[in-house]
């Protein structure tokens, strides 16, 4: 007997992290191939090997909210009011326009007809209702971050932990009518197509506000699947919702398995048994043995970049290390060496702060910083005067950030400076990343949560991203003016303006993208939301016999 084929996604445990219309105009999602609601064969994919490593208790810990093992999971649970299609433009989902003549004030009108799967009618009060939760800093929200730039945040959110907040409902939200309300930010905003497109936006019923613990293990999405079973430990397993009536990915499966696993080698040895249908970012070293386990059809290589590493120098550590001692660091790491000999292709050297999946980007705005030059490294050196040692912080699990730090302390003995490779336990790393501690550069992994320059960008001057202690009041008028731009062509000169700026500071640089391998059946055909690759929307694209 034939018949489809069940998606059993592998959720191993790694890795944790996540162009529109600027009016905010529906925008069809034909890259993606995407269909409407209900019919046809559907499929899913595995959780961005589910973060079980990094979490304490190795488990699915929570499934709702944004940056955590279960954020897979959550995806496609839930219908967010706008979406991205795998070319990285806008299209709409729960709402049927967002509009803004100002960049700062937004219109939402909703989709006829959505419901939570429990059959509750979702409105506009539903969405104000949400999002006033998730905003107030009481409520202590996973996905609290997400809503500081709407306006009224600050009110919600006191800078005194003990003050008492002024507000519990956010400034910046007006219902106008059932299906329409307004959202206001605290500056023009072109981006908020993309923001609620994200996670942290999703809408929850009036019942998860009493107790959101209890509802975050059994939560009530509006989206096109249903959660039907959760061992935290083990597996998810999710349905597709027959009610469901708005946008479904085309090939969807009927059935998807979200598999626990804490370690990524066991995972994609699953992968390569058929046991698991898809891994979602296979780590660089694995890559080139899966090309041979695999083959053509069982690995794909997502085309558009999210995840970047880069070299983060903070600025307490500028007297310490000059910037002609940072610029020489950079100059001496060989980034297309790194790139094509240690990981086999597995990455791509990098010129800019940005990835090739934001329009801003420009292969070369580093200059001459990124380009492998020792000779222009030891003449640095010996200008600034520098006789000491750099030692380079890595998290001590990862193998691709030990093999990159010995590579670049290899290059530096060549001109006779020390650099020092320093693996570090990954919770002791981070506690000096974020209490300003770090007694050198550190590598580190940025990923965004949707296609835009901003998510790049304006992210490395806020504090709580990298601990920079970074401010520069150039850059910080040109995302200003990016963000207030009324056309894509005008925001990117402000985007790379910007860039530029941070650039000639040398705070942070970049090194390499990593590309996105996705390990998987030969049935079926991963897709992504603007280089993200998300499991639920991977394509079923033949039948296998039981």
């Amino acid at each position: 007997m034939k018949k489809t084929r069940m998606l059993v996604a592998g959720a191993a445990a790694i890795l944790a992290l996540s162009a529109c219309s600027l009016n905010g105009q529906n925008t069809p999602q034909a890259a993606d191939g995407g269909g409407g609601g209900g019919g046809g064969t559907h499929s899913s994919t595995v959780t961005s090997v589910i973060s079980t490593a990094s979490s304490p208790s190795r488990s699915i810990e929570r499934i709702t909210g944004a940056q955590n093992p279960g954020s897979q999971v959550a995806m496609a649970l839930c219908e967010p009011l706008t979406g991205i299609d795998e070319a990285g433009k806008v299209f709409m989902r729960g709402a049927a326009s967002v509009q803004s003549t100002d960049q700062k004030t937004w219109t939402i009108k909703l989709a006829d007809g959505r419901t939570f799967s429990d059959g509750t009618p979702i409105t506009a009060k539903t969405w104000v209702d949400t999002f006033n939760f998730i905003a107030l800093g009481k409520n202590a929200m996973p996905s609290n971050y997400a809503y500081i730039d709407i306006q009224g945040y600050d009110a919600l959110n006191p800078a005194d932990p003990k003050a008492k907040p002024s507000s519990d409902k956010l400034s910046g939200l007006k219902i106008v009518d059932d299906k329409t309300f307004t959202l206001t930010m605290n500056k023009p905003y072109n981006d908020v197509p993309y923001l609620l497109a994200t996670l942290p936006f999703c809408p929850m019923p009036g019942s998860a506000f009493k107790d959101p613990t209890a509802y975050d293990r059994k939560p009530v999405g509006n989206g096109p699947y249903l959660l039907s079973k959760l061992d935290p430990k083990v597996e998810a397993v999710l349905t597709l919702d027959p009610k469901y009536k708005g946008w479904v990915p085309e090939g969807a499966a009927k059935t998807l398995i979200f598999k626990v696993f804490t370690d990524t080698n066991t995972a994609y040895q699953d992968v390569v048994a058929g046991n698991t249908d898809v891994l979602r970012s296979l780590p660089p070293g694995l890559a080139a043995q899966a090309k041979n386990a695999l083959g053509d059809k069982g690995l794909t290589a997502i085309k558009s970049n999210t995840l970047e590493t880069y070299i983060l120098w903070p600025t307490y550590l500028d007297a310490k290390f000059p910037k002609e001692v940072r610029e020489a660091f950079s100059m001496i790491t060989n980034r297309e060496a790194i790139s094509k000999n240690l990981f086999l292709g597995s990455s791509k050297a990098a010129g800019s702060l940005m990835p090739d999946s934001v329009s801003a980007y420009r292969a070369d705005a580093c200059g001459a910083t990124c380009q492998f030059d020792p000779e222009g490294a030891k003449a640095k050196i010996k200008a600034a005067g520098f006789t000491g040692s750099i030692p380079v912080l890595y998290s001590a699990g990862n193998t691709t950030d030990a093999a990159t730090a010995l590579a670049i302390s290899n290059e530096a003995k060549k001109i006779g400076l020390d650099v020092e490779p320093r693996p570090t336990p990954a919770a002791e790393l981070g506690d000096s990343i974020n209490e300003y501690r770090l007694e050198g550069p550190a590598i580190t992994l940025w990923g965004s949560s949707f296609p835009s320059a901003s998510e790049w960008i304006a992210s490395i001057m806020v504090d709580a991203n990298y601990r920079l202690k970074y401010k520069n009041a150039t850059a910080s008028d040109e995302v200003a003016k990016a963000w207030a731009a009324t056309s894509t062509e005008e925001a990117n000169k402000h985007w790379q303006a910007a860039e530029d700026s941070i650039l000639k500071d040398q705070v942070i640089q970049p090194l390499y993208y990593q590309v996105m391998y996705i390990a998987h059946n030969e049935c079926v055909t991963p897709h992504s939301a603007g280089g993200d690759m998300q499991i639920y929307r991977t394509a079923i694209t033949c039948t296998i016999k039981d």
